[in-house]
């Protein structure tokens, strides 16, 4: 008895010592979808290298979006590939040498900023290339855009602004609040005429929104560099409700 007693007493001490079971926690998703956006740009650059010869690349958006009922985004991540011939300059950047066989292209020394060579176009070489490309989130502070507010920083700062938005609403504020020439908010500061004269139009409540934009981001998301609006839109159009 004595024994069976304190078989008992172990078992109690154990249970109150125990980690509290995990609660459960329902999430409402019944009127959330998810939608799934890419956009692609061939672009002639960035620039040219050392020996004049045209530097060439690509960049692939893809804008992962949460949707409410009534359209509006409740979340977003949105992230680039962008690749380029081995004669661009730019250290982080990933690049395509070519189909294996192709002709070797120029190579741009990195600290330098002069072409020195050229690079294998074997089957293995470009395997390896094609395995090291990084996304632009993955390449964080290295995508050498600013110091202090790299291309990743920028983008969550655009994310924050679409939030609350439908994807009409985003277009029409990335119109009222960017530069029509280069997509970028407006800056009050300018020497563009044109961007100097929308931004005055702007009321006292719309310039404070510029001002809150360019805080967080002065890039464009909608130019050569990636059409982040055309992944959103595409998002929108192919997105589907959330599983039950």
């Amino acid at each position: 008895m004595k024994k069976f007693f304190g078989l008992l007493l172990l078992a109690l001490v154990l249970f109150s010592c125990s980690p509290p079971a995990p609660q459960v926690v329902q999430i409402e998703t019944a009127d959330l979808s998810l939608g799934l956006g890419n956009s692609s740009i061939f672009r002639v650059g960035p620039g040219k290298d050392s020996t004049g010869t045209q530097v060439y690349s690509f960049t692939y958006v893809q804008a992962a979006v949460v949707f409410s009922a009534d359209g509006k985004i409740v979340d977003l991540e949105v992230d680039e590939l962008e690749v380029s011939l081995p004669n661009y300059d730019g250290a982080s950047m990933p690049h395509f040498s070519g189909w294996p066989g192709s002709p070797e292209p120029n190579f741009t020394n990195h600290e330098t900023a002069e072409v020195d060579g050229t690079t294998a176009t074997t089957e293995e070489a470009v395997t390896a290339e094609v395995a090291a490309w990084k996304t632009k989130r993955e390449r964080g502070d290295s995508y050498g855009m600013s110091k202090n507010n790299d291309w990743w920083k920028q983008m969550d700062g655009w994310e924050a602004q679409f939030i609350g938005k439908t994807v009409d609403e985003v277009k029409a504020y990335y119109a009222a609040y960017t530069n029509d020439r280069n997509g970028r908010p407006l800056n009050p500061e300018t020497k563009d005429e044109a961007e100097l004269a929308k931004y005055n139009k702007l009321n006292k409540a719309e310039k404070e929104l510029v001002a809150d934009a360019r805080s967080s981001a002065t890039m464009s998301v909608n130019d050569a560099h990636g059409y982040v609006l055309t992944a959103i839109q595409e998002a929108w159009e192919l997105r589907k409700p959330f599983r039950k």
